[in-house]
Formats: structure tokens, C-alpha cells, sequence
């Protein structure tokens, strides 16, 4: 179940993403060559980017439920059928905005939210709370909006769950929300999809996109974080990527096209031609094609309203959909969209690790969307760089330890458990490194993956014991100097963390927030880009200055 299974609700709006982009350049990070300009605003990296006093907050913007569908299939936007219809989608009022992260300065496409609250809101009364799941974005498109410039013409979708639910849903007398309570009241499905992000700094939006969303219900045991279902992989480079799950309760297809076409500039869609989904059950190089049903792209609902997810019944072909590949159509009828028929896709692709850690990486693999198993998986390190260089990345591959290769159980789920060895400061300047995992199975190639489908790592360096357990301000210096340096807003608004009498002075304040869990919103430092020994020893140095006061830190404190 996900979230587009029923019963699923859609919104639309706005969001705010408020990153700061000192830090875009790698070369930022080096202390003995930073420059005063590195922190004014310009387009290059001479200075900081489209935004270098960014706060780090990202935000739900006039984001409010257009339409649900029931378990029975039926669907409604009337809010007189159902109330639940123009109830916001809010992120938190009591705690701080959540914060969008890169994994790395060189590692800037698998971004992720940390500490976001989401709420259903009907005017002051707060309907559902529940905490979004840390997920990183994926599946970016770099030709959403063609004709814009820059990273305004991208879009990507983020996929999660939300967890420590609070339901309020007695007094609201909705259908949907009491039958989401019925069958997924733990858990819950969330999908959503960014674009026309404005990066404009003289621009009355900046800093605000659009998103289009949904919420359905979510079961323990399945991915949190893609659906397994029928991957649907563009024929062309003028489209992308979509998915599609068979609904057998409801005999239907639903496919999610919300990130697959590209835009005008206003948003409008630019293919409005119907589309026809059909099974093609021709051999291999030989297409012999059954129609399904259309696929409505000029409907002025289908984006807004539907989130551009789309159901089509299935009516006696359901045998025929279940054993053969989907394809989509254009309107001059050829093939625009295949299945994938045999897929794999890690669920988690995102990972920091200290130096001896290790993580497990969960895989579903699926044939015609049904497990597969018994399928071999094979893996390879990724030699060409994400980002921007220098520095290099990728090295030394010692620091990566993982098998070549694993094996599918019976519900055609694997398991990759990958070790960190310390990578020994190869970029210098910016702790750890990054690294690249690319993934298919053993009798395929990578070329044929979903590009977007490998994993992100970013392995620390290790820290002198030493220096850990008995700090001095020299060995944390270089480290809050760098803070300092890239992340303006808070040197010059709050704490000047490279200034050790300002630091000693609010050493408890500093304290609390460097030790908060990383998925809280307050936590320091914003980008958890720091690693565990690093940490500890900053932990270390503020409690021996606390220690050494002797009094409270008489500072009040201030939401970052």
C-alpha cells in the first residue's frame, strides 16, 4: 500500500526552501583561502550564489487537500460531500520550520528533509499530526520547465511516511479520514512533487515552488520510500519517469505522471493529447499492443486537482495486465512509456557513516510488479564524480567494504550491508568523503537502470582519541571557523561560532543544540554534515567550559 492506494487524499500549493549556498562551491570550505565575498550574494563561486544568508527551512505554503478517493473507489472535491476537502497541509507550529539538507557539498542531488512536522489543519484546529520520516529527494528532472534557466527548470519527487501520528478526527464527520484511520492508523504513505522553484533574490516568491502531493495509507514491511509497483521508463529524453500500481480491490490502474512532462513556464502542461495505456503482449523487438484506456493530460484538474496521479478501470483485461508489460501511447500512437518488466530499487539510498560503522540497505526486486525471487543483484562503485571538483571524490575505495554481489529471498527482498572504513582525509578541508554505489541485477547492465536509482554515501574521518576526550579551543577552531564562514545568517545574527569568547560565553545554549538527535529541527549544525567524533569533541570542549563556570549560560535562548 502507498500512497497511491486508497483511501488517498491529493493537495497542491506552495513551498518555501530556504538553503544556504556559501557552501555550493567546494573550495568554500577551505579556511585559508576563504573570502569576504564568499558570502555575498552573485552567480558563481566568487561570491555565494543565489542565496548566502539562507536559513535552511523548508516549509508547506498555502498547500491545501483538493481531492480524496474512498475505498471503494469513488472520489470527490466537494467539500460539502466531505470536509476534509480545502483542509490545509501545514508543517509545524510549535517547533521551528523543518531543514532541507545536501548530503554534501559535493553530493547536491539526493537533498533531504530533517525535522518536518506534518499537520492536517481545518481553520485553528489541528486534525491530524504526525512526523515526516528523513527522505531525500529523487528522480530530479532537469527538463521540467526547458525554456526557464538553471535549477528553476528542475523538479524532483520526495517519498516517506509519517509516523507518531495524533488523530483528531472525531468532530470533523469525514468519510476519508475515518476510513484512512480504519486501515493505516500507525502509518501513512506521502508522496510529493517540486517545481518552478524561484531563485530570483530580487523576486517576491524567492525561495517558493510549486508542489503537488499525496497521502494514502502505508503497511509495516513494504518500502517507506518508493512504491514497488509497474516502473514505467521514458522511450524519449523529452519526458521522465513514472510508476504505476494494479489496485486488484478495485480491478484499476493508477499511475502517477505528476514529474513525467515537461511544462510552460506558467505551469501548464505542454502535451495536453490524450494518452493511451496498454499491455503489450508481442515477443521481445516485436510489439503487439491491447488498449486500456485514455489518459486525460488537458483536464485543468488533472494537476492541481489530481496531483497528476490517474485511474483507469481495467474491466476484463485484469489477466491480461497482470502477465505482460504496460506501455503509454501518444496520440500518434507510438510508445512513449515501457515497463520495466524486472526491477530492483534500494528503499533507503541515502547513508552517513563514522569510520567501523556499517548500514543495511534494503532491497525489493519485482517482476511485472510481483517479488522475484531467487535474482541475483550486483554492485560496483561509481568512478566519475557527482559534483562539482576539486577536490576528487570516490577515494580511497578501501573506505567502502560491501559484497559484489547478493542473493533475493523468496519475497524477492536482499539485504547490502556495507562497511565504512576511515577514508583518511582525502579532500583536505572538507571532513570524510563521498561515494557512489550503482546497483542492477547480475544479468543486466547499469546502463539500463533508472539513473537516478544508486546510493549516497558520506563516510567520516576519524578523530585523534585524545583530542576527543580533552579538546582544546585550538582543536576545535578550524571546525566552528568553517561554520562561520559558510553559513552567514548565523555568525552574523546569532552566534559568531568562530569567536571563542562569544562561544564560551553561550557554551550551554551551544551545548544543547549540538546535542540534539540530528532529526530534530533545532539541531546543530543545520547541514549534519558533522561527524560523530567531531562532534563529541565539540560536545566535549562545551561541557568542560560549562564545567569550568561554573554557573548557567544566562543567554536566552533563540529558535534557530
Amino acid at each position: 500500500m502507498s500512497y497511491l492506494n486508497s483511501p488517498r487524499l491529493t493537495f497542491s500549493g506552495q513551498f518555501q526552501a530556504d538553503p544556504s549556498t556559501v557552501n555550493n562551491d567546494p573550495t568554500h570550505f577551505n579556511n585559508q583561502t576563504f573570502e569576504p565575498d564568499f558570502q555575498k550574494w552573485g552567480l558563481g563561486a566568487t561570491n555565494g550564489w543565489w542565496n548566502p544568508d539562507g536559513t535552511g527551512s523548508w516549509r508547506f505554503l498555502s498547500c491545501t487537500v483538493q481531492g480524496v478517493t474512498y475505498l471503494d473507489g469513488t472520489s470527490t472535491s466537494d467539500p460539502k460531500e466531505d470536509p476534509v476537502i480545502g483542509m490545509s497541509i501545514m508543517d509545524s507550529n510549535q517547533k521551528v520550520a523543518g531543514k532541507i539538507v545536501d548530503l554534501d557539498s559535493q553530493q547536491q542531488m539526493v537533498s533531504a528533509l530533517w525535522g518536518l512536522v506534518v499537520r492536517l489543519v481545518a481553520g485553528d484546529q489541528e486534525i491530524i499530526k504526525s512526523d515526516y520520516e528523513v527522505a531525500s529527494f529523487t528522480n530530479i528532472w532537469m527538463k521540467r520547465a526547458p525554456e526557464l534557466g538553471g535549477d528553476t527548470r528542475a523538479a524532483a519527487i520526495f517519498q516517506s511516511t509519517l509516523t507518531n501520528i495524533n488523530w483528531n478526527i472525531e468532530s470533523c464527520n469525514s468519510r476519508y479520514l475515518k476510513e484512512l484511520f480504519e486501515v493505516s492508523k500507525n502509518q501513512l504513505s506521502i508522496q510529493f512533487t517540486t517545481d518552478l522553484y524561484d531563485m530570483d533574490h530580487t523576486s517576491p516568491a524567492f525561495t517558493i515552488g510549486r508542489i503537488v502531493g499525496s497521502i494514502g495509507p502505508y503497511f509495516e514491511g513494504e518500502p517507506k520510500y518508493f512504491t514497488q509497483g509497474r516502473p514505467l521508463f521514458p522511450q524519449t529524453s523529452t519526458i521522465n519517469y513514472a510508476n504505476a500500481i494494479i489496485d486488484k480491490n478495485l480491478n484499476q490502474v493508477v499511475i502517477d505522471l505528476a514529474n513525467s512532462f515537461p511544462i510552460f513556464p506558467n505551469g501548464t502542461i505542454k502535451n495536453t493529447l490524450p494518452l493511451t495505456l496498454g499491455v503489450n503482449t508481442g515477443k521481445v523487438g516485436f510489439d503487439d499492443i491491447t488498449k486500456i484506456g485514455e489518459i486525460h493530460l488537458a483536464d485543468p484538474n488533472w494537476y492541481k486537482g489530481q496531483s497528476g496521479i490517474n485511474t483507469i478501470p481495467l474491466g476484463p483485461n485484469t489477466s491480461l495486465v497482470e502477465e505482460n508489460p504496460l506501455v503509454i501511447l501518444n496520440s500518434e500512437g507510438e510508445v512513449i512509456f515501457r515497463e520495466s518488466e524486472e526491477y530492483v530499487c534500494a528503499d533507503k539510498f541515502v547513508f552517513y557513516l563514522n569510520p567501523e560503522e556499517e548500514c543495511q540497505v534494503n532491497f525489493y526486486a519485482s517482476k511485472l510488479g510481483k517479488p522475484l525471487p531467487d535474482k541475483e543483484i550486483e554492485f560496483q562503485l561509481i568512478d566519475s564524480p557527482f559534483g562539482p571538483t576539486p577536490p576528487v571524490v570516490g577515494v580511497p575505495k578501501s573506505a567502502m567494504v560491501f559484497p559484489k554481489t547478493i542473493k533475493t529471498d523468496t519475497l524477492g527482498k536482499a539485504s547490502l550491508t556495507v562497511k565504512a572504513n576511515d577514508p583518511g582525509n582525502p579532500r583536505g578541508y572538507i571532513d570524510g568523503q563521498v561515494y557512489g554505489i550503482s546497483y542492477n541485477f547480475s544479468d543486466g547492465y547499469f546502463s539500463e537502470c533508472n539513473q537516478n536509482n544508486f546510493l549516497s554515501f558520506l563516510v567520516f574521518d576519524s578523530v585523534d582519541p585524545e583530542k576527543i576526550a580533552n579538546p582544546t579551543w585550538e582543536d576545535i577552531q578550524p571546525i566552528m571557523q568553517q561554520y562561520a564562514n559558510l553559513y552567514p545568517l548565523m555568525s552574523k545574527g546569532i552566534f559568531n561560532l568562530a569567536d571563542q569568547s562569544i562561544v564560551d560565553k553561550n557554551a550551554e545554549i551551544l551545548q544543547f543544540v549540538f546535542s540534539k538527535d540530528k532529526e530534530d529541527p533545532n539541531y546543530m549544525p543545520a547541514t549534519r554534515d558533522l561527524s560523530r567524533d567531531k562532534s563529541a569533541m565539540i560536545i566535549n570542549y562545551l561541557n568542560a567550559v560549562i564545567s569550568k563556570a561554573g554557573t548557567k549560560d544566562s543567554i536566552t535562548f533563540k529558535k534557530l
